[in-house]
């Protein structure tokens, strides 16, 4: 009786754990999909091996680290900030990420489901939303299509890098760093002061605004192109084309695989030509700047020349003589974060400096023309967009072109 009776229990716990293993039977009609199945295509070992072999020659890989943990520069150079952000829908993380790690696979990828049969792209990537654009302050979304929206989250104008300062006397006070967003043409007939420690960058990843022709200054009367034979593709239709080898090129590098634009590109590098015409109007422009001294052009020891915006005010709002001068202004606004031992946070303290002005025979000494602010805002869209104009040539010549004309007439 015994043996009879555990023999009726093993029986009853097999059949248990048989039913676990296969689990409940789902809802009539509808058709399951095998795991194994819809997994593999992407997680086999030769699939994943490769994507990330081509993503360690990406700029992701290597522009992106815990050093850039901050809460203004965590939300794109760590991949907890960046999941933060579009997981709560905010454009900066609640506070600094001391241990945050390099964008990896799941920063902009996750997934939803295992059925993928209606929208492959929303399911698998982090976000597909419309993007707040910090050129807008915010304040309205603009949706760049799908999986450019996942892209854009990041490769737009930045926003502020800093909230407060340090006066001369040792009190923290706050301060907007970005007081000419947006920018509006129809005040081209006023000045504005450009003191010290206010700016009007739009940060090394600016191709969005250029390529849907938005957000560089406009003149007012000026007609402008917006879309161009590019203007409907995705960005990964240049940026994720077929790999290359021998060029390591396309896939998940990032890179554009030129040799693989076989429709417009055969036989004739028409990508230079572009560049290097949109690159001599940006000198252009920034050469007529110097000559006002809106600009200073400078030459390094390599003989590598630059151009800076040049302070009409200290920070302040004194303006700047234009010869020398003993009277102590406050010239510039230096960064003296650091970061606390205990809590591993940064410690905001931007320092106000007091000296005499070096730098007085490059002052313009009076403020500038709204017009002369655009044509400013206008070199710095160009040049931190890095591409040098090929997301959006045609944009990207009328407004250098536009710039170079008023600062002509005016």
């Amino acid at each position: 009786m015994k043996n009879l009776i555990r023999l009726f229990l093993i029986l009853f716990a097999t059949g248990l754990l048989f039913t676990a293993c296969e689990g409940p039977m789902g809802p009539a009609g509808t058709a399951g999909k095998d795991a194994n199945e819809v997994c593999l295509i992407c997680h086999n070992t030769p699939n994943q091996d490769a994507k990330l072999a081509e993503y360690h020659l990406s700029k992701h890989y290597f522009g992106t680290s815990s050093s850039r943990n901050t809460k203004y520069c965590a939300r794109c150079h760590t991949s907890e900030g960046f999941q933060e952000i579009v997981g709560a829908g905010k454009y900066v993380v609640s506070n600094d990420i001391p241990n945050g790690t390099r964008i990896t696979c799941e920063t902009c990828h996750k997934h939803k489901a295992f059925d993928f049969a209606d929208d492959t792209v929303s399911f698998i990537l982090r976000t597909t939303t419309p993007v707040s654009l910090n050129y807008n302050n915010n304040s309205k979304t603009t949706d760049f299509g799908l999986i450019n929206n996942l892209c854009i989250t990041c490769h737009q104008i930045r926003g502020v890098t800093s909230v407060n300062y340090t006066d001369a006397l040792g009190a923290v006070k706050t301060f907007n760093q970005l007081p000419f967003f947006p920018l509006d043409n129809t005040k081209e007939s006023t000045t504005v002061q450009y003191t010290v420690g206010t700016n009007f960058s739009v940060h090394d990843g600016n191709q969005s605004n250029l390529f849907a022709g938005i957000n560089g200054y406009e003149y007012a009367g000026k007609t402008y192109t917006r879309t161009w034979k590019h203007s409907g593709f995705a960005c990964t239709d240049c940026h994720m084309n077929e790999y290359n080898a021998d060029t390591k090129t396309g896939g998940h590098t990032l890179i554009v695989n030129k040799a693989a634009c076989t429709t417009c590109h055969t036989g004739t590098d028409k990508i230079t030509p572009v560049q290097s015409l949109i690159d001599a109007k940006r000198i252009e422009l920034a050469e007529l700047l110097s000559t006002r001294k809106v600009f200073k052009k400078s030459t390094n020891s390599s003989g590598v020349v630059s151009y800076s915006a040049e302070p009409t005010h200290d920070f302040y709002g004194v303006l700047f003589p234009t010869t020398s001068s003993a009277t102590i202004y406050a010239t510039a606004l230096a960064g003296t974060n650091t970061v606390s031992p205990t809590t591993g946070l940064v410690i905001y303290a931007n320092k106000v400096t007091l000296a005499v002005d070096a730098d007085f025979a490059n002052r313009i000494g009076r403020e500038w023309k709204y017009g002369e602010l655009g044509a400013a805002y206008n070199y710095g869209y160009i040049t931190s967009e890095l591409s040098l104009g090929v997301h959006n040539p045609t944009y990207a010549l009328q407004l250098l072109q536009n710039s170079i004309d008023w600062l002509n007439a005016n």
